[in-house]
Parts: structure tokens; C-alpha cells; sequence
């Protein structure tokens, strides 16, 4: 009896060394992901009174001078509203809050989604993210002016087809009938 006892302390106890390796792996690699990006790095929008701050894979939004002095140095606000998702890749957004101004925030977060960002480009088209669509536009000119005025006359329009669901609004140009539906092939291949 006491041999069965020992016998399974011990397998029990090889076991528990057995897991412990990988959390100290684990752990090895989220300290070295955590060391690539130490500090918040500006982004550059062009917003006159806000700050768009990547860290730790998030975008943060600031809109007061003071805080974005506070932030870099402590890398934390006090008050935040969060938007999963909220991101132009996707990521989560933190927006700053002030207690008493509940207008600051909802202020932060129309400048934010009034952002066109840039999500590739290549010889083909650019595509764009500007409020929660995805714009893909194949012609240079076209492109100068959406970047902008962030419109575009002639469209064909794909509910859910961008990577994470968003509307994809194609380019289309009367003179070229081919571009949209080359814009369409090269974007969702």
C-alpha cells in the first residue's frame, strides 16, 4: 500500500515539473514581447487636438496636453472608455475620459472615427479604413482626392467582405468598367 502511495506521489510530482517548464517559456517570450514596445509611440494623425498613442497593441486617444504628458511618462490613464475592435487593424481603442466632461470623450471618439487610416497599398489599389468601411481605390489621382475630401463619386459597395466584416466600397470609374471588378479580384483574393 505505501509502495502505491509513493509510486503515484512521485508520477504526480514529475507531473507538476513537467508543467511548470512551459509556463517558464511562456513567460521568457511575454517578457521579451513586453520589452519590444516600452514606450507609447505617437501615431501621426492629422487631428489638431487629439493624440493617437500605440502600446501594448492598443491605440490610446488623447485630446488634453496634460495627459499626454501623463501617459508617456506613467503609460496609464485614469479614466478610460475601451472599444474592442475599435482599431483600424482591428485593435482595441482606450479613450481618455474626464469625469466632469462627459462631451470630451464622445468629442474624442467623432475625431477618431473621422481618421481615413492607410491599410495597404501596392501597385494594384490603396486601401483605406474610414468609418468602420474599408474604400479600395486603384487610381492615383482618385486616391490624392479621397485622402482629402474622403469621398468617392462612383462606388460598388460589398456588405461584411472586409476581414473583419466591415463594408468594402470599391472604386469605380465610367471611362475604366473593368476597374472595379479588378479592384474586387485583387483585394478579396
Amino acid at each position: 500500500m505505501c509502495v502505491r502511495i509513493l509510486t503515484v506521489f512521485c508520477v504526480l510530482l514529475f507531473l507538476a515539473g513537467c508543467v511548470s517548464q512551459p509556463m517558464a517559456e511562456a513567460e521568457k517570450t511575454n517578457e521579451a514581447s513586453q520589452m519590444v514596445e516600452e514606450r507609447p509611440v505617437e501615431l501621426n494623425v492629422d487631428q489638431k487636438d487629439l493624440a493617437v498613442y500605440r502600446y501594448n497593441n492598443r491605440l490610446y486617444v488623447i485630446g488634453d496636453e496634460a495627459m499626454k504628458a501623463s501617459f508617456v511618462a506613467h503609460k496609464h490613464l485614469p479614466y478610460t472608455k475601451t472599444t474592442l475592435g475599435g482599431g483600424p487593424q482591428g485593435e482595441t481603442v482606450i479613450y481618455d475620459v474626464k469625469k466632469k466632461d462627459s462631451a470630451y470623450t464622445e468629442g474624442l471618439m467623432e475625431r477618431f472615427n473621422e481618421i481615413a487610416w492607410m491599410l495597404e497599398s501596392n501597385d494594384i489599389y490603396t486601401a483605406w479604413k474610414y468609418k468602420g468601411r474599408i474604400f479600395v481605390i486603384g487610381d492615383a489621382k482618385m486616391n490624392e482626392k479621397f485622402s482629402t475630401h474622403k469621398h468617392l463619386p462612383y462606388t460598388k459597395t460589398l456588405l461584411g467582405a472586409g476581414p473583419h466584416g466591415e463594408t468594402v466600397i470599391f472604386q469605380v470609374d465610367k471611362k475604366n468598367p473593368e476597374l472595379a471588378s479588378n479592384l474586387e479580384k485583387a483585394y478579396l483574393k
